[in-house]
């Protein structure tokens, strides 16, 4: 007699073959698969869970409207009713670990463990991949205690990868809070172009150390704080000079300079002309524009 595809089934419907499962979760399938050349599905629908793991080569996952590529120990997890799509990359033949599971009638909160995520994370040489190798290999066996081991690890790669992605939000959170205060010290040398930078008002005012302002503020903005407040005076410069009557000697002192001569030779030395010649390029190229008339 030909044996139901049990992973395609309502979860009701599987309880009779799965009944040396005493209790959820069931688990309906748990194999290794090793997807021929060029293989491929879209648009495939199952009324229960699945976890399916990467042992090797490369494929691109759709679900939800976005696509993943998936290769070597990632895990990536679609829900009942969720249309899907899995497809072999070319290179490495592509072969992965699926198990598909459901606890019936009975409520268990994988929202709250997952949030909706469909890539949970990679795994390789992480604990999480010898649960999967263990789970396939425990499927095989009879008997209750292989039911409850593969239950068992079924549980703990939920709760593995739950934690993991609650890792990465918690990482997120601070990356995204840490951007603010970066951007404070930002916006903080900006609006003090006439002062040295003042560390220690600058790590009061952000709660960073400035050494890892000077490291994440280069990996944010391409470039340290210095040679931020440097690029930031030359930028007011320009416009000072364009917009508005002041002397040379007065642009240099609203940009933190009180000699002019040494704000002159930092201007030429960053742009490679100086102020004056900076304006008169311009005014070569736009006689339209009527410039102030500037004392040196």
């Amino acid at each position: 007699m030909h044996k139901p595809d049990l992973a395609a089934l309502y979860p009701q419907e599987t309880l009779e073959a799965l009944s040396d499962f005493r209790f959820p979760p069931y688990i309906s399938l748990a194999h290794i698969f090793n997807a021929p050349r060029d293989w491929s599905f879209s648009g495939r629908i199952l009324k229960q869970y699945a976890l399916n793991y990467v042992i090797g080569g490369r494929g691109e996952f759709t679900v939800g409207g976005g696509t993943h590529v998936v290769e070597k120990g990632d895990v990536f997890f679609y829900r009942p009713f969720e249309a899907h799509g899995l497809r072999s990359l070319p290179g490495r033949a592509f072969i992965s670990i699926t198990v598909v599971f459901h606890f019936a009638d009975t409520p268990f909160p994988m929202e709250d463990l997952l949030e909706g995520a469909h890539m949970l994370g990679c795994y390789a040489g992480h604990a999480v991949e010898h649960h999967f190798a263990e789970l396939v290999a425990k499927y095989r066996l009879p008997g209750l205690e292989n039911r409850l081991e593969c239950q068992a690890l079924l549980l703990t790669i939920l709760a593995e990868t739950s934690r993991h992605a609650s890792g990465r939000k918690q990482e997120e959170a601070g990356r995204r809070k840490n951007l603010a205060r970066l951007i404070l010290v930002k916006n903080h040398i900006e609006n003090h172009l006439d002062r040295n930078l003042d560390v220690p008002e600058i790590e009061r005012l952000s709660g960073l150390t400035w050494n890892y302002i000077i490291v994440e503020f280069k990996k944010t903005f391409g470039t340290t704080p210095m040679q931020f407040l440097i690029w930031a005076r030359i930028s007011k410069a320009k416009e000072l000079a364009l917009q508005s009557p002041l002397s040379f000697g007065e642009i240099a002192a609203q940009v933190g300079y009180n000699d002019i001569h040494a704000f002159g030779k930092m201007f030429k030395k960053k742009t490679g002309m100086s102020l004056t010649d900076f304006c008169s390029s311009l005014y070569n190229t736009d006689h339209h524009i009527q410039w102030p008339n500037q004392k040196s």
